[in-house]
């Protein structure tokens, strides 16, 4: 009975102190969590990724430190730090240790620290955190805005928000998309920001402000260069043009100009050559986006220089010879870059049948797909197969001059009867269709319903200029010179 009694007595005593525990522990739980909460909303307010290591790094980079003094160790001090210490008074040691630790806490908000806001934060390292996004095979922006985080009824808004600003059908293979969006735990869009550059000189951004999108078209700063080559010819101008280190964007336009009044297979002799000023402007990456039509020409012809300058008025834009006679013509002589004149016009034994017939055009060889030129501005009259012509274009330039183009291999996307086409445009591509022997163009001017040789034709002379206008054009063409005796005289 002694024995049970004293049981009861020890689990009373057990249960008494283990509700003396809990009370206990209660008692500090809520001493600690008013402390931790008091620090933290410091931390709360920052949103701070902790495991984010580029964001958190970001954030410790920006923290300022004032009055930071170097501590010194007192050693004297130290050796007498414990001499003092007593059983009495070692749980006053705890309460004033305590004591700091509450005065830490309360004076945090006073240390010279100095934070940012989130806002802040995101606009620093904005450029650190865009998600790359390549556009592939069968992608579209609903896809690419999706990889990049955006979800669905975001998608729409953005897309059919900014229908009137940019067309978002148009995405372009190898392109990348630059992302950055971010969702709060409520799956409530944040933060957005999309950076699209669609061509060489423009890019889409799309902002997120006030719970709208924030559409903008930005034109990329684009760099001038002023460029002069010149160079021999020794094989064929394509080749010496190339050798110089121009494009074929380039190269064309200067065969399109002097078109007009040199044949290049028989009027360009070894040891002719050329020279060539423009302006062409590049990108922040430095990539040539444009190329300006050429300031200066000259293109030696069997020892002749033929000198152009381009002079431009509101009304046009037109090369002329150092006299001011307009070089451009009606009808270009050659709407082909690089051929051989192969058959001329006039009485010929033709090829396939054997028979002497009067030839109606003249034949230029060149390699099957070398693009063909409208040889003036026009209406296309008829696009299509015609019988022994094969695939077959005819402009109509006006109401006495017509051009044809036959035997091609195809036409240019776009061309069909009806169309109205400027000169130098590309209607179609060399090809050996119909009645012939092998890949070349025939081509006929037509006047007044009938071919011509186009060797022998007159063709009108090129635009006149009034007294006001030649008096300006001769101004240019001594500053021109000047500059080009500059570049010169540098090489």
């Amino acid at each position: 009975m002694t024995r049970t009694k004293s049981l009861n007595v020890k689990i009373f005593i057990s249960i008494i102190i283990f509700i003396f525990g809990l009370f206990f522990f209660y008692i500090s739980y809520q001493e600690f969590s008013k402390y931790y909460q008091r620090d933290l909303v410091l931390f709360e307010d920052m949103n701070i990724n902790y495991f984010d290591k580029d964001l958190f790094q970001k954030y410790y980079e920006k923290i300022d430190i004032e009055s930071l003094s170097d501590p010194q160790f007192d050693e004297e001090k130290s050796k007498n730090y414990f001499k003092d210490i007593t059983f009495d008074n070692l749980f006053s040691l705890f309460d004033k240790e305590k004591e700091s630790q509450v005065t830490y806490a309360d004076t945090k908000k006073n240390l010279p620290i100095k934070f940012k806001t989130k806002e802040e934060l995101i606009i620093e390292i904005e450029n650190d955190q865009f998600k790359e996004i390549f556009i592939n095979q069968g992608d579209n922006f609903a896809k690419i805005l999706r990889k990049g985080g955006l979800e669905g009824k975001d998608i729409d808004r953005l897309l059919i928000n900014g229908k009137d600003i940019y067309d978002f059908s148009k995405i372009y293979l190898g392109d990348i998309v630059k992302i950055n969006s971010t969702y709060n735990n409520d799956g409530v869009l944040e933060n957005f920001k999309m950076i699209y550059r669609f061509s060489e000189d423009q890019e889409l951004i799309v902002n997120y402000l006030n719970e709208n999108f924030i559409y903008e078209i930005n034109q990329i700063e684009l760099f001038e260069e002023r460029i002069y080559v010149s160079g021999e010819i020794k094989t064929s101008l394509y080749e010496a043009m190339k050798q110089a280190g121009l494009s074929e964007l380039i190269i064309t336009e200067i065969i399109r100009i002097y078109s007009f009044d040199v044949d290049f297979q028989r009027d360009i002799y070894e040891g002719d050559y050329f020279e060539a000023l423009f302006t062409r402007r590049k990108n922040d990456q430095e990539k040539i986006v444009q190329i300006d039509d050429p300031e200066y020409l000259v293109l030696s012809s069997r020892g002749t220089p033929l000198i152009y300058y381009l002079y431009s008025t509101d009304e046009f834009s037109e090369y002329f010879d150092e006299n001011g006679k307009g070089m451009t013509k009606s009808l270009m002589k050659t709407p082909v870059n690089g051929a051989r004149l192969s058959s001329s016009y006039g009485m010929r034994k033709h090829p396939i049948s054997g028979y002497n017939k009067l030839h109606k055009g003249v034949d230029f060889a060149a390699p099957t797909g070398t693009p063909v030129f409208a040889a003036g501005n026009g209406v296309v009259e008829f696009a299509g197969r015609n019988g022994g012509y094969g695939n077959y274009v005819r402009i109509r330039h006006d109401n006495t001059y017509k051009t044809a183009y036959a035997h091609l291999n195809g036409f240019k996307k776009g061309v069909y009867g009806g169309v109205r086409v400027k000169q130098g445009d590309v209607i179609g591509f060399i090809g050996s269709t119909g009645n012939s022997t092998g890949p070349h163009l025939h081509y006929e001017i037509i006047v007044n319903g009938q071919q011509v040789n186009p060797a022998t034709l007159k063709l009108p002379s090129g635009r006149k200029l009034n007294d006001q206008q030649l008096e300006e054009f001769k101004k240019l063409v001594v500053f021109k010179n000047e500059e080009i005796n500059e570049y010169k005289g540098r090489n």
